[in-house]
């Protein structure tokens, strides 16, 4: 073993290194050695004692009684809900040399607050979308450049809650079977960056990018908070719950599906002026648009486009504008003729 190999790593490093790992469980004579070695001249202490500690209550933590199947059924969770590969290849590991060795982590505190917290992330790049269905069942569709969380032991605490940042529609299934006893558990939660959603079991659209928050109420009934104004509404069918950053959380009335065209790859326009749908651009595709006359940008547009790749808008914007299209890597310019 050489020394300069371990210099600059890292406690997750550290961590998912097996010698490391032998030398904190079984301390033998060779092993101290090279580490006592390596204590005297590492510049990485910091992250070296952080994971050292971490193992040393691993392994001399007490055993715990859990429910049977429970250290199966989250290692199923985590190798069947984590988006991420890598990120799940590493927490797998990890949780497999937990619950493997001889005193279980899970009796441990520190692990039992990050377990608790741990959370999945299932995202979308520029111009993706996907549909999923969450542990409970309810159905989501998740607009490009947009990520949503929900809890990595869902079913075990019971907590349908979840976060998003972007746009997401959702088919929330109806647990409660009592109005008048609701208990925790048949709540669904969404919050963003800001606004907090309750529901029972209902069909909406929220979004919330560039200062701008709005929850679309399909069926059933909402209950939405502005973690901004502090205003809070029960929502109906066909309203729209909409702050910005000119204006507090306020209710319209609105067509729904002017917001939930885009789950059909669609967008759905309405006296839509094209400064709007250069900013959707911009959200869906991660591209500017820059026009060569400003007043282009106040022509508002009705009727229904295909938002499917980048080329169908500009092919929209450019016959509308009646400009020429050129293209940088992360901008479009539209020149009027």
């Amino acid at each position: 073993m050489q020394i300069s190999k371990y210099q600059s790593f890292s406690t997750e490093e550290f961590l998912d290194d097996p010698t490391f790992i032998q030398f904190v469980k079984y301390g033998e004579a060779d092993d101290l050695l090279f580490w006592n070695a390596f204590e005297t001249a590492a510049i990485n202490l910091p992250a070296y004692h952080l994971a050292k500690k971490e193992l040393d209550l691993i392994y001399t933590a007490n055993r715990i009684t859990m429910p049977a199947g429970f250290e199966t059924e989250v290692l199923s969770m985590i190798n069947t809900t984590i988006d991420q590969q890598q990120h799940k290849k590493s927490i797998t590991r990890r949780l497999y040399l937990a619950v493997g060795s001889v005193a279980a982590i899970l009796g441990l505190v520190v692990f039992s607050v990050w377990l608790n917290n741990a959370t999945v992330t299932i995202s979308t790049a520029y111009g993706e979308r996907k549909s999923f269905t969450l542990p409970d069942g309810s159905l989501v569709s998740l607009n490009a450049n947009s990520s949503l969380k929900y809890p990595l032991l869902w079913r075990i605490n019971r907590k349908r809650n979840v976060l998003l940042k972007g746009e997401a529609y959702f088919k929330v299934v109806h647990l409660n079977q009592d109005p008048k006893n609701i208990v925790e558990e048949d709540r669904f939660h969404v919050q963003t960056n800001s606004l907090k959603i309750e529901v029972l079991g209902t069909e909406f659209d929220v979004k919330d990018r560039n200062k701008t928050a709005k929850i679309t109420l399909v069926n059933g009934k909402v209950s939405v908070l502005s973690l901004v104004s502090g205003r809070h509404y029960i929502m109906k069918p066909k309203q729209m719950a909409l702050e910005t950053k000119a204006e507090a959380l306020k209710i319209v009335e609105i067509d729904p599906d002017l917001t939930k065209a885009w789950i059909d790859g669609n967008m759905k326009m309405q006296k839509t002026s094209v400064k709007e749908i250069m900013q959707e651009f911009a959200d869906l595709y991660g591209k500017r648009i820059i026009l060569s006359d400003p007043k282009m940008a106040e022509v508002r547009i009705d009727g229904m486009t295909s938002i499917k790749n980048e080329d169908d808008v500009l092919f929209l914007l450019s016959n509308i504008l009646n400009a020429k299209i050129r293209k940088d890597s992360n901008t479009v310019t539209l020149i009027a003729k």
